[in-house]
């Protein structure tokens, strides 16, 4: 690679980097003031309130997990409490009726009760949606064969400002820092750099799509989250990276070292 190309690839490459570090810092700061989740007990009580009459059948599920705090490799997001409807078993007809007829019930009850920002989707055969108040954020979904109302945290406020804002004070970092790392080439440093932004990458692709795409599995996802679930990969490469800088500082000290005559 020529020495100026391989000056441009770092500076990308430093840039993007720092920017998905300083999103993961803002997520963070901009999330840390996010609610307790209800217990059980308040999660039936307030599915109550937009189904009046209609008992869950599937009782709560819940991953109370601190705000993006993983437990395993495929959670991530703000955790929540689920509870759950089973439809009438008289045939896929019946129950995807059944489920529809709960959607719009709850969505007529969830703006009687004070229920705002009211987003509807059609994700399935039925009518889903979103909405918030106060600290807490609902999702109702189906599939046609059950729904379930998902409380989540809502998004405190400020959350994509402060990602924003990190993001862009550390792209401006990591631009600034590669233009001077890159004054002299640098073959191992474009090395380094080259698989730390491969193994960010993920990072920043999941990160990215779930806060523009807004998923209902999370809908306050915070930019942060992502990272505990991709540690099991990270881990092995920060390793790899520590050996090539050791690998890298030995060979270029016994170059360097005078022979003996």
């Amino acid at each position: 690679m020529a020495g100026g190309a391989l000056r441009t690839w770092v500076v990308i490459a430093c840039t993007l980097i720092m920017a998905t570090a300083g999103a993961t810092a803002g997520s963070w700061y901009g999330g840390r003031d996010s609610r307790p989740l209800p217990t059980d007990t308040r999660a039936i009580e307030l599915a109550a309130e937009l189904l009046p009459g209609v008992d869950p059948t599937d009782g709560t599920q819940r991953r109370d997990y601190g705000y993006g705090f993983a437990l395993g490799d495929d959670d991530f997001g703000p955790g929540f409490v689920e509870v759950g409807y089973a439809p009438p078993e008289q045939g896929q007809a019946a129950a995807t009726n059944a489920d529809c007829g709960l959607s719009r019930q709850s969505q007529a009850n969830a703006l009687l009760h004070g229920w705002r920002n009211l987003h509807r989707t059609m994700a399935g055969p039925c009518e889903e949606w979103t909405a918030e108040r106060g600290d807490l954020a609902v999702v109702f979904s189906t599939d046609g064969f059950g729904s379930s109302f998902t409380f989540h945290r809502a998004a405190p406020a400020g959350l994509g400002l402060a990602t924003l804002a990190g993001a862009l004070l550390g792209a401006a970092a990591g631009a600034l820092a590669a233009m001077l790392l890159t004054r002299r080439p640098r073959p191992l440093l474009a090395l380094v750099v080259t698989l730390a932004a491969i193994g960010l990458l993920p990072g920043m692709i999941f990160g990215a799509i779930g806060m523009v795409l807004n998923v209902r599995q999370s809908p306050a996802l915070p930019f942060w989250t992502v990272w505990p679930s991709l540690l099991f990969m990270l881990v092995p490469l920060w390793l790899l990276l520590a050996a090539l800088v050791g690998i890298g500082r030995f060979v270029g000290t016994r170059r360097q070292a005078p022979s003996g005559g």
